[in-house]
């Protein structure tokens, strides 16, 4: 992006770009012409008035101001030039809007009344920061308008807030725009999307494909967060563990959009909260076997069919076999399947005492990604081959603290012959002597043998 590119943006203004026509003031001209891009209905904070300048509903004004404010001016769109409509409704945040028959380029996905409220509540939020942030600013390079772009340490930031679901490849399609100039991406999901299928105590919760495409992580834990206008707080779920595709165990909390800053950073996340108990995840390992028999259509399913030709039953596998994980919720299988699979791999390697390298593991562990055996959640702020890395890492160093492998310079060997467990009772003994050995470290994502 170009420094004059930004140059006119300031407290409350936004980028306008000189044209080829249009109405000026002071010396600059507005952008016309429609373009071919795909129409939705857009509602804006920002529009001009007749004599070019610039109007912002994020101000306080009455209702009486809007009246008099829509009775002695006209308003136009500040890139096709096209006649804005001030609506002033009742129920609905006071905005522009388009006229039905608009072609102006910069059309987008539906906006809500929510999304409104929740675009200026960041507004004034950043704008208190004393940040230098324009509001619904378009970038005709790329054929995008953000809803908010901000400046800070040098560096040019895009907000999307986002309500609707739109599908993953979009919202890549907009990440990418933003970086080809130069601009940080920072997605921000609108509402309180976080519910609990079942009851709060259990802390389950169901997330759509949609919400797991903006899952973040610290080093310590995976999270989600919302911004929800209507309580002007951010909905934070965090420390997720994953049961199934798309629930997850995990820790629920509401903050203050007035307690964080921007830009957004993983320590701002780092809350402190309680793991869930071993023997509950190991309940729920029981319980996520049980559905995979019940409903995996045997020799249909990858998984089921990988465990009995190794001559195994799912029921039987070692409870070491679906250990919980710091960057497991990065991955669409449950960590019994791909746990599995790092063992499998291995196995032969490993009982010829031979040493298996964490650079094989991670090669074993790409081919069953690209046979769609194992499968990360599509977000742009997970690497598939950096989660990758990290889970198969981590479950390692684990098995290594367990003292089921040991670490040498050619890479990991196995310690003693590992058997799975004859009947229930062997199994919950084991389960038993796991969460004693995890149970000092587990909260922190370590084990202490």
């Amino acid at each position: 992006m170009q420094a004059g590119q930004y140059g006119a943006c300031r407290e409350a203004g936004n980028c306008i770009r000189p044209n080829a026509a249009g109405p000026t003031k002071a010396g600059m001209v507005f952008k016309t012409g429609p373009d071919t891009l795909k129409k939705e209905r857009m509602l804006l904070l920002s529009a001009l008035n007749e004599r070019g300048e610039l109007i912002m509903l994020t101000e306080r004004f009455t209702r009486l101001n809007l009246q008099q404010l829509k009775t002695s001016h006209t308003f136009y769109c500040r890139d096709c030039r096209e006649p804005l409509i001030l609506k002033i409704g009742s129920h609905v945040t006071p905005h522009f809007s388009h006229y039905r028959h608009s072609t102006c380029a910069t059309f987008s996905e539906p906006e809500s009344p929510m999304h409104l409220q929740g675009k200026k509540d960041l507004f004034l939020w950043l704008r208190g920061q004393g940040l230098d942030v324009s509001l619904e600013q378009y970038f005709p390079s790329i054929r995008q308008r953000a809803d908010l772009v901000v400046r800070k340490y040098r560096q040019l930031f895009a907000i999307e807030y986002q309500c609707s679901p739109i599908p993953f490849g979009r919202l890549m399609e907009r990440t990418a725009g933003y970086r080809r100039l130069g601009i940080l991406p920072v997605w921000i999901l609108g509402g309180m999307p976080f519910r609990s299928p079942g009851k709060e105590a259990e802390r389950v919760y169901r997330c759509s494909d949609f919400q797991l495409s903006f899952l973040r992580h610290t080093r310590h834990h995976f999270y989600l967060f919302s911004y929800a206008p209507g309580k002007r707080k951010v909905c934070l779920l965090s420390h997720m563990m994953p049961v199934s595709a798309k629930t997850f165990r995990a820790c629920y909390a509401e903050k203050p959009l007035s307690a964080f800053s921007f830009p957004f950073t993983d320590d701002q996340f780092s809350l402190v909260s309680a793991p869930v108990p071993l023997p509950e995840w190991f309940a729920e390992r029981r319980r996520w076997i049980g559905l995979k028999i019940q409903f995996g259509k045997a020799f249909q399913d990858p998984f089921l069919r990988h465990v009995y030709e190794a001559g195994m039953h799912p029921v039987s596998l070692p409870p070491f076999i679906g250990l919980p994980l710091l960057h497991m919720a990065a991955c669409k299988q449950h960590p019994v399947e791909w746990q599995f699979y790092v063992w499998l791999d291995a196995l032969f390697a490993l009982r010829t005492n031979a040493a298996v390298s964490l650079d094989e593991l991670l090669r074993l562990f790409t081919v069953r990604m690209e046979k769609k055996e194992i499968e990360f959640r599509k977000s742009p702020y997970v690497r598939e081959r950096n989660a990758a890395k990290a889970m198969i890492y981590e479950y390692a160093q684990l098995l290594v603290q367990l003292g089921l492998w040991s670490k040498g310079k050619a890479g990991y060997h196995m310690n003693k012959n590992v058997f799975a467990p004859k009947n229930t009772e062997e199994l919950e003994h084991m389960e038993r002597h796991l969460s004693s050995a995890l149970r000092a470290g587990v909260s922190n994502g370590k084990a202490e043998q």
